[in-house]
This record gives structure tokens, C-alpha cells and sequence, in this order.
């Protein structure tokens, strides 16, 4: 299995490297392929203690790291059977050879938190594909795993993310888009529902007890904090949402930027914050994201003995109960 990874955001940085640090603590000896259009001389030179990293600076035909997916991963597929795309706001947090069992025939995806019923299905229309399948959705596509099998698959993706309505769609701001058009992970979700690749096989790693999405603190429940604290926090951890940790807000004061101080507190109590900070010696980058910063966030920590899986409840359960109200 190749690892394909891509980015092209220099303020991204800190988020890739802590995915290498996690990929070589839990998968030492897995090839991983990372294409970076325009990579800094610090970080190719910090690269160096990374022996199992080839970097390829060419750039593609497309850029920005939603619609490259199916570029990269044909052009990883060209050198190996099969290949596994990582969003570059991903953790490893266990060993991923489990994700070779499954035969070569079978996409693997994630589940998004924000799965419905028929999600999938209903892009289609959309998209311009027609109906094959019923399939929840949208699909997530922060992790994907293919085979040469789905070259088709990853050709139709390609010439889907050109389409015109997704174009303009992606030119307004997000939340004026439609929502069946957001990103490249809904044309994915389409073409997985269609009449051309329902007999393709699906296997969707669960939200939290096989990939944690993190994608604010509602979408992480008290149900979902029940289940990791049993059983413990899942392989893959994936830091969602517009707002890295890394770019969180600096000491926000409650009263005057209280937005703010809400993302500052719900990164701060995240389980991806928590895993991170062992990594926090081995990073050149600037790290004071990773601090308790807010008074939230340090009782938070403490009344929970520091436990990942129920730091943030109390936030995480007030954000459920509010948009319960407006739902």
C-alpha cells in the first residue's frame, strides 16, 4: 500500500508533519508519496530524517487540496496496486495495516458526522448521474483507499470535479453554495451511488470508533464520547472544520471576541489536540496552539483528569442542545 499525500498551503505545515510523525510512530515501514508544488527548503530539509518520503514538487493540472484527490491517487496508482489518500488534517493513532484486509475491489471512505439518510443518493441528480443505489451520505473523503481496480472510478471523479455547476458553485461563499456542491467528496459520493459503479463494494470507516471527526464540538456527542471512552480512541483522528488547531485564535477574551473563544476552547479540549502534544518536541513550527489558553479549557482539563474522550462534553452537549432548537 502507497500512501499518497498532497498540499500545496504552506500555513498547513504543521498539520502534515504531525501526520508524517504519527504515520512513522505507527506504520515505520510504509512508502509514502507526498506531492508539494513549491515546498519550502526548511521543510525538504526537515524531510531528511524521513527516509520512506518521496516528494514530488511538480505541480498538477489542478491545485488546492479538495479537487486533487483523484489526480494524485492515479498518479500513485501508476506505481503501485494500491493506494491510500490521506487528508493532511489527519492523525494516526494506531496501526493501519488492518485497512489491508479488505479485498482490492473495495473503495474504503469515512463516515461523515453529519451522515443522512440517502445523502449520497440524493446527489446524483445533481451531479448529472443517474440513480443506482440507495447509500447514505455524503461520503467523507478525508481517507480513501483504492486499487486499480477503480481507475474508472477515480477518471469519472476527475471529470466530475470539472463540472461546470460545481465551478460556479465553488466560486460563492460556502454558506450561500449548495450543499449537494460543496466540496469533491459530494461528486464522490454521487458517482458511488450511480448506475455506473453500484456493484462497487463500500467499506466506510465509522465516526468515532474507527476515524474521530472532529468537525466542532457537536459533532462529537456524549453518545460518541461514550463509546471511545470504552473502548478507547479510534486509528485515525481527523481535525474537521475551517479552523486548523494550528490556526486557532490566540487568547481570546470571552466577552470581547466570544466566537473566537468558543473555537480557542473546543481545539483545545479536541482528542486531536490531546494526541498531537507528544509529538509538540519534534516540530520547528510555532506550537502555543497546542497550550490550555482559555479558563474553559484549563477546568475543562482538570475536572476530567485530562481524559481525551470527555474533555469538552459540556460544550459538546450545549451545542447538540442548541442546534436541537434550530432544527
Amino acid at each position: 500500500m502507497l500512501i499518497c499525500l498532497y498540499e500545496d498551503r504552506h500555513e498547513q505545515v504543521s498539520g502534515l508533519k504531525l501526520l508524517l510523525l504519527s504515520l512513522r510512530h505507527h506504520c515505520p515501514s510504509w512508502i509514502i508519496r507526498l506531492r508539494f508544488p513549491g515546498i519550502a527548503d526548511e521543510f525538504r530539509s526537515w524531510l531528511g530524517s524521513f527516509p520512506n518520503v518521496t516528494v514530488v514538487d511538480e505541480p498538477l493540472s489542478v491545485f488546492g487540496t479538495y479537487d486533487v484527490k483523484p489526480n494524485v491517487l492515479l498518479d500513485g496508482l501508476s506505481i503501485c496496486d494500491q493506494c491510500l489518500w490521506l487528508d493532511t488534517d489527519v492523525l494516526v493513532n494506531g496501526d493501519l495495516s488492518v485497512l489491508e484486509n479488505y479485498d482490492s475491489e473495495t473503495v474504503i471512505v469515512t463516515q461523515d458526522p453529519w451522515e443522512y439518510p440517502l445523502g449520497s443518493t440524493h446527489r446524483c441528480k445533481t451531479w448529472g448521474v443517474p440513480l443506482g443505489r440507495e447509500l447514505e451520505g455524503p461520503l467523507n473523503s478525508a481517507v480513501v483507499r483504492v486499487s486499480r481496480h477503480h481507475e474508472v472510478l477515480l477518471r469519472a471523479w476527475q471529470t466530475a470535479l470539472s463540472n461546470e455547476a460545481y465551478l460556479r458553485e465553488k466560486e460563492k461563499p460556502v454558506k450561500n453554495r449548495n450543499q449537494h456542491l460543496l466540496s469533491d467528496q459530494d461528486g464522490l459520493s454521487a458517482l458511488l451511488a450511480s448506475a455506473d459503479f453500484k456493484n462497487i463494494p463500500i467499506r466506510k470507516l465509522l465516526h468515532p470508533t474507527e476515524i474521530l471527526q472532529h468537525h466542532g464540538a457537536g459533532a462529537y456527542g456524549l453518545v460518541h464520547r461514550s463509546q471511545n471512552l470504552r473502548n478507547g480512541l479510534p486509528l485515525l483522528l481527523h481535525a474537521m472544520g475551517t479552523v486548523k488547531p494550528w490556526r486557532a485564535p490566540k487568547h481570546p477574551q470571552l466577552m470581547l471576541k466570544p466566537r473566537e473563544y468558543y473555537e480557542r476552547t473546543y481545539l483545545e479540549l479536541s482528542p486531536y489536540v490531546h494526541i498531537a502534544r507528544q509529538y509538540r518536541s519534534l516540530l520547528s513550527e510555532e506550537s502555543s496552539w497546542m497550550d490550555l489558553q482559555t479558563f474553559t479549557g484549563k477546568l475543562g482539563s482538570l475536572i476530567t483528569l485530562n481524559q481525551p474522550c470527555l474533555k469538552g462534553v459540556l460544550q459538546a452537549t450545549v451545542h447538540r442542545f442548541l442546534r436541537g432548537l434550530t432544527t
